[in-house]
């Protein structure tokens, strides 16, 4: 480890700052930074979240922009700032979340600052702030997720360190080893952020499943339970290792992120870099794009709507579970009835395309079964009425796109879905995706709101007919295209939820089925496979669910803990999921003191 031996000689002195606000995004800064200056630095940031685990919080993740606001302060305070200034103005008279913001941190809506006035090594500044009980409770600051430390030393051994610290609700990261600089184990320590909860369209809910890869394209990863704490396995071989973890919630919106850290016995302090960092970004590039056929493209940032949308409402109609749907659950509307879900913002002002999932009872007749409308505050936007001949199948989930464009002053956008026959019609979701753009490659998408970190963006080819392709991932980590350059069109095996519980009394009948989503994406060859070796588990494969039904006759009180393979068609190349299955026969309570369950999804 390098550091620089000035601690003794400096006489230091605290500052700190604290501030919640709301601010509008600016550009980068950039500032150049010594290499032993530069391992400090995260050498600081590692210290830090020492402390914080050990007060029970969870890490901070290491940020570029923060790191360029502080070191930009640092560097400003030696050059123009008189001996002996200790405080968070700069010589232009901006505040540190001003600064901050400056800097590119654009969504800033908590902040602190913590300073040492002088110049000393990792280990002194974040003793010196611990032992100060303001600047101790910013660094414990548990609404702050992110950090940058800034550092600068004049020839004559002037130095000054700044700590800024900051919240964007929008982002959770994931950080390997507390933001240890490197490690000599392959075995790390990674902690997931949850996903801030937020309602609508732009919406996104708790976690409730991850994986986690050393492969950007997430390669053989499967879904697991989300757990904010996990071990993981790096790859072999000294060298910079990176981790990517995507979590989802209950209705598929989907976050991706990811950490780097030095594998090796001696960390190459030429090498440090802000790869390892996590930063802002405004839209991606794709280098090349893999679509033959395919003329235009659109994206979307999981803007879905459905029933446990709060801004939806219906008449006539009744709310029923749905393994199959967005969310498990789905609308079936009566004779006459209707349903609406509005959404405002940046997505009423967007020329955009809503595409609504919906699933009628007879596809055989050529009369009117559904009217699909978009409205604006002046009227319908666009609108499409469906007969049932329109419909590939009956009772099962079929996608209709409506492009609309209410103009850049709408502040509302409402979508309609109206029954006009006898059909049953069940009503799912309403997704939206940005206007299509040419498939030329580099093409540069830039997101309506110049934001995006680690959202998790789709999209879909479309032909000038209106036809259009299954939705897929483009990864995003930072505002950086995640993956190898390329978008195809590749298989995906979907298994939701991802266990499965039972619970039966000894000689009592059968518990309630279990029902599975299982959507095996673009797999084009054959149908899914559901597979178990229990006798006493019995599967109900259809289309697109799986229903376990569990005969518990003969099994004696106890603990019983099964599995269930779910397998694509072997042309798919996908590896199975494995859904494990626990039984409880007897008095649960007696057999589970200690029982744990998975946060409830309210709808």
């Amino acid at each position: 480890m390098s550091k620089l031996p000035l601690s003794s000689k400096l006489a230091l002195c605290c500052a700190l700052f604290l501030s919640v606000v709301v601010m509008p995004s600016a550009s980068k800064a950039q500032e150049l930074q010594p290499t032993d200056l530069f391992f400090n630095e995260i050498q600081t940031i590692y210290l830090v979240n020492l402390e914080r685990r050990k007060a029970g919080l969870p890490p901070l993740r290491w940020n570029e922009e923060l790191t360029q606001s502080a070191r930009k302060f640092a560097a400003d305070v030696i050059a123009h700032q008189p001996v002996g200034y200790c405080g968070h103005t700069d010589s232009e008279g901006r505040t540190p979340s001003e600064r901050m913001r400056l800097a590119g941190f654009t969504k800033l809506e908590a902040s602190a600052e913590n300073s040492a006035c002088g110049y000393t090594t990792p280990e002194a500044s974040v003793r010196i702030w611990m032992n100060s009980d303001a600047h101790r409770k910013n660094l414990l600051d548990s609404r702050l997720r992110e950090i940058g430390i800034g550092a600068a030393l004049s020839a004559t051994y002037r130095g000054y360190i700044v700590a800024d610290l900051a919240l964007d609700t929008n982002y959770a990261p994931v950080i390997i080893d507390n933001e240890a600089p490197s490690t000599t184990s392959l075995t790390v320590q990674l902690y997931i952020y949850n996903q801030a909860t937020r309602s609508g369209f732009m919406g996104q809910g708790q976690s409730v499943e991850m994986m986690i890869s050393n492969d950007p394209n997430f390669g053989d990863a499967v879904w697991k339970p989300y757990a904010a704490e996990t071990t993981w396995t790096l790859t072999g071989g000294a060298g910079w290792k990176t981790v990517y973890v995507k979590t989802r919630d209950a209705l598929g919106r989907t976050v991706v992120a990811q950490d780097s850290i030095y594998f090796g016995e001696v960390l190459p302090l030429d090498q440090l870099s802000f790869n390892g960092a996590s930063r802002f970004g405004t839209g991606l590039r794709l280098e090349r794009i893999d679509a033959p056929g395919w003329p235009q493209v659109q994206f979307s940032l999981d803007w879905v709507g459905d029933n446990s949308d709060p801004n939806f409402t219906a008449s006539a109609f009744t709310e029923l579970a749905d393994a199959a749907a967005v969310g498990g659950a789905a609308v079936r509307l009566a004779r006459g009835g209707t349903a609406t879900v509005w959404t405002g913002g940046y997505l009423a002002s967007l020329p955009a395309t809503a595409y609504f999932r919906v699933k009628v009872s007879d596809n055989s007749t050529s009369q009117e079964v559904l009217r699909l409308r978009v409205q604006g505050v002046a009227g319908d936007a666009g609108q499409r009425v469906l007969r049932g001949v329109d419909f590939s199948a009956t009772d099962s989930y079929q996608e209709f796109a409506v492009p609309y464009n209410l103009g850049g002053a709408a502040s509302l956008v409402t979508f309609r879905f109206d029954r006009l026959g006898d059909a049953d019609v069940t009503v799912d979701a309403v997704t939206l995706f940005s206007a299509p753009m040419p498939v030329a490659a580099p093409l540069q998408w830039q997101t309506p709101d110049n934001y995006l970190r680690n959202c998790g963006v789709q999209a879909r080819f479309v032909k000038e007919d209106g036809s259009f392709s299954s939705v897929f991932e483009v990864h995003s980590v930072s505002g950086q295209l995640i993956a190898d350059e390329t978008i195809a069109l590749s298989p995906q095996l979907s298994v939701t939820p991802p266990s499965v519980w039972f619970e039966a009394m000894p000689g009592d009948a059968a518990p309630p089925s279990a029902q599975l989503s299982v959507k095996c994406i673009r797999c084009d060859e054959g149908p899914w496979q559901a597979t178990t070796q229990i006798q006493w588990l019995q599967l109900a494969p259809s289309s697109d669910a799986l229903e376990v039904v569990l005969t518990p006759a003969g099994l004696a009180p106890g603990i019983y803990r099964e599995e269930i393979t779910i397998s694509a068609p072997a042309e798919a190349r996908l590896a199975p999921v494995v859904v494990p299955v626990t039984v409880v026969v007897g008095d649960a309570t007696a057999l589970l003191p200690e029982r744990l369950y998975l946060p409830a999804v309210v709808r």
